[in-house]
């Protein structure tokens, strides 16, 4: 049974194939198009997935799209309603688009050729599904918690084999993801996009203006809140707040203006309030569930720093976050909840996250004779592997590209850029190679085995593949890590064991000739760009900054 599952015209838009039961393609359709975040309806995704498998769209049995486009169209008309006129202006905007194209969505699926029945899954069943479902949990508990999906923006569940059971939710205007994007809009950062900044920029400030955000966030002890919408521009206008916030936090800084301690300490204090909110609703979930196992999907499921609190702030024991946890991900969860719901069919856990486009070494090798370059290849995976780990070992930063390109947000070794995680001022180097901001840190990637000796894991085998957790750095080990250490003591871990294939060889070298079990690593892209999906575009980026080396498939360029 073949099961196209579709996310699109909101954000993260993608596809993913499932055959009986197990993923076998799944890209976002940014990799295509090149617009970050693109939102439009996946055509390039979709024909990847099935030239992927051989197969055309007749071949497909069931198309599972991600949430239900009337009701949420039913909550713009309500909203509009309740917010007339301010709300005029937007609306008009927005109105064409949806009549054009958004509420039309079946008819975009048909016009692929698709004649087979086509499921369109509640949002929040989607998440729900997408974390469980690809879990090996055969009960969990669940938490799906984002911006919005029809109406709703928090769900808790209670899932069992193939039955995934709502237990209580919060619906729009009221989200904690909306209330996170306000500040991200406030602090100049892009809404639906760089919410991990103002992650990042936390860990330099302090929670002082906390309790001025509880004073317009009505929290209950268990984690159920109300945002007092006076002090929130979101379902009026184009601003995500309104001036009543400006009068309590300050003036929005605006995208050109330096960020200065104020800024600092509204991030740290929103991600406090943030974390106070998860922890009491997952808290509550535990009491209504007793199930000692914990998933988590939605956009804010990927607020890293709160989630590597789970294990000491909850009772919760076993947590699983799937890499996808945003939109692109709720299209694995429309096509799983089909498969394995409706259909009853049996699970299968994905071993990685391998799961986009790939290039054999003539697709590569022409790229590189086209742009001119001097290049070795070698012959064997050993050989390959002992010259990057010993690049790596000598202070250089290869851009990495090998097999099949991750599915999600997070580079986890197949499109990445990497250095020693040493000294310091190797995190300013590679700011400067991102072009990003220097506040941002990155991401380590550790032997699974040698994780418990650098990390402060709830267990000696714990297990992060999809580098949705941070975790304080043990003293010993920072000076070893200085430079994926953040200002707050912590880091981003992706675990890397065999299921990552070369990766987890170019490490196991590295630790060898260093004896570091850790790789510092960052996603193979500049700032605006999404993951370079092509050897071309690799190249491009490779020639555009002080990169070192570029290792893609079996050959090697040094600079």
């Amino acid at each position: 049974m073949t099961i196209l599952g579709i996310s699109a015209y909101y954000h993260d838009s993608a596809a993913v194939l499932i055959e009986d039961g197990k993923i076998v393609a799944a890209i976002e359709e940014e990799r295509f198009s090149r617009i970050k975040h693109d939102n439009g309806f996946p055509h390039k995704a979709i024909d990847f997935c099935l030239k992927s498998r051989d197969l055309e769209i007749k071949d497909v049995d069931y198309v599972a799209y991600y949430e239900k486009p009337l009701l949420k169209f039913e909550r713009i008309l309500e909203n509009f309603i309740a917010t007339f006129p301010l709300s005029l202006q937007p609306f008009l905007k927005g109105m064409p688009e949806w009549l054009d194209y958004k509420i039309k969505i079946e008819s975009s699926i048909r016009r692929l050729g698709f004649k087979n029945k086509i499921f369109f899954v509640p949002h929040h069943y989607s998440h729900a599904s997408a974390c469980f479902l690809n879990s090996s949990f055969k009960e969990s508990a669940i938490l799906t918690i984002d911006g919005v999906g029809e109406w709703q923006t928090t769900g808790l569940w209670k899932a069992n084999n193939n039955k995934i059971t709502p237990l209580k939710r919060i619906d729009f205007p009221n989200s904690l993801g909306l209330l996170y994007s306000t500040f991200t809009a406030h602090m100049g950062f892009k809404v639906n996009e760089d919410e991990y900044k103002l992650m990042g920029l936390a860990a330099y400030g302090k929670p002082i203006y906390a309790d001025k955000i509880r004073s317009i966030v009505d929290i209950k002890p268990d984690g159920s809140f109300r945002l007092n919408l006076k002090y929130f521009g979101f379902r009026e206008g184009f601003r995500m707040y309104n001036n009543r916030f400006e009068k309590i936090f300050g003036k929005a800084r605006s995208k050109k203006e330096r960020i200065v301690r104020r800024h600092a300490d509204l991030a740290a204090s929103v991600q406090s309030v943030t974390e106070d909110i998860y922890f009491k609703t997952l808290n509550h979930l535990f009491e209504l569930t007793g199930s000692s196992n914990l998933c988590l999907s939605g956009g804010v499921a990927l607020n890293a720093l709160a989630n590597g609190k789970i294990y000491k702030k909850t009772p919760f024991k076993n947590v699983y976050i799937f890499g996808a946890a945003g939109d692109s991900g709720a299209a694995v969860g429309a096509a799983l909840y089909v498969n394995n719901v409706i259909m009853k069919k049996r699970r299968n856990q994905p071993q990685n996250l391998y799961l986009g486009s790939k290039y054999d070494n003539n697709a590569i090798e022409d790229a590189l004779l086209r742009y001119n370059l001097k290049f070795i290849k070698y012959d064997s995976e050993r050989k390959l592997i002992d010259r990057a780990a010993g690049l790596l070992s000598k202070g250089k930063i290869i851009g990495w590209f090998q097999g099949g390109c991750e599915f999600g947000p997070r580079a986890l070794g197949n499109r990445s850029i990497l250095s020693k995680p040493n000294p310091k001022s190797m995190k300013k180097k590679m700011n400067i190679i991102k072009r990003r901001e220097q506040f941002r840190p990155f991401a380590g990637s550790i032997l699974q085995s040698e994780v418990h000796k650098y990390f402060e894991v709830p267990e000696k085998n714990h297990q992060s593949p999809f580098m949705t957790f941070c975790f304080k750095v043990k003293k010993d080990k920072s000076s070893t890590l200085a430079s994926i250490v953040h200002k707050d003591g912590t880091c981003r871990i992706q675990t890397v064991n065999h299921d990552n294939g070369r990766y987890f060889n170019l490490i196991k070298k590295f630790f060898e000739l260093t004896k570091i079990a850790c790789v510092m690593n960052t996603s193979f892209n500049l700032k605006g760009e999404p993951i370079v999906e092509t050897p071309d575009q690799a190249i491009e980026d490779f020639l555009k900054t002080r990169m070192d080396a570029l290792v893609l498939g079996d050959y090697v360029v040094i600079k």
